[in-house]
């Protein structure tokens, strides 16, 4: 008699390795320094202006990644950017931006892009409301115009019929609702 392995018994180990992997892929992205007091700090966001760059001991391997410059205006020792090319002299241009200016306004690009087609639809909407009323005083002028007989309802909510003024005075108002609506 031949026993076989469980399919659980193979994927099982590897299933806990790729966990293991996927779970570890943040902890690449952090940033360690010294603080005052000689420990070591370890956090997702880059170390304050006050820390001098010799302290820093790991940072993310973005090579666009650029410390913050000092926030509380405090006189401290200027850090380099991780970027060679953000050292250059004045001359060059603007610094490559740290990953949280790249974000900023990537939410600020998506956000005016969502107003740009609100915007758009709600102009769409209205243009498709201003051409059905068009369409319906057309057809109502038609109507008027066409000498069929037409009833209006009172405010009592009895039926009266239009006579020839009350039809050219309808047609009139009509034509004027058509120019205004269609144009």
């Amino acid at each position: 008699m031949v026993l076989r392995k469980s399919p659980y018994r193979v994927w099982t180990p590897l299933a806990v390795a790729a966990f293991v992997a996927v779970a570890s892929c943040p902890a690449a992205a952090q940033w360690a320094w010294k603080d005052d007091n000689g420990r070591t700090v370890y956090s997702d966001r880059p170390p304050p202006a006050s820390v001098n760059t010799d302290r820093i001991v790991r940072q993310p391997p973005n090579k666009q990644t650029v410390l913050p410059p000092s926030v509380s205006g405090a006189d401290s020792a200027p850090r380099p950017a991780t970027d060679a090319k953000a050292t250059a002299p004045a001359a060059a241009p603007a610094a490559p931006k740290s990953l949280a200016e790249q974000e900023m306004e990537f939410r600020k690009r998506q956000q005016e892009r969502a107003d740009a087609e609100k915007k758009a639809q709600d102009e769409q909407t209205k243009l498709a409301a201003k051409a059905a009323d068009c369409e319906r005083a057309k057809g109502y002028l038609r109507a008027v115009e066409g000498g069929e007989r037409i009833t209006r309802t009172d405010a009592a909510g009895n039926r009266e019929y239009l006579d020839d003024a009350q039809r050219a005075a309808e047609a009139e108002r009509t034509r004027k609702l058509v120019q205004a609506t269609c144009n």
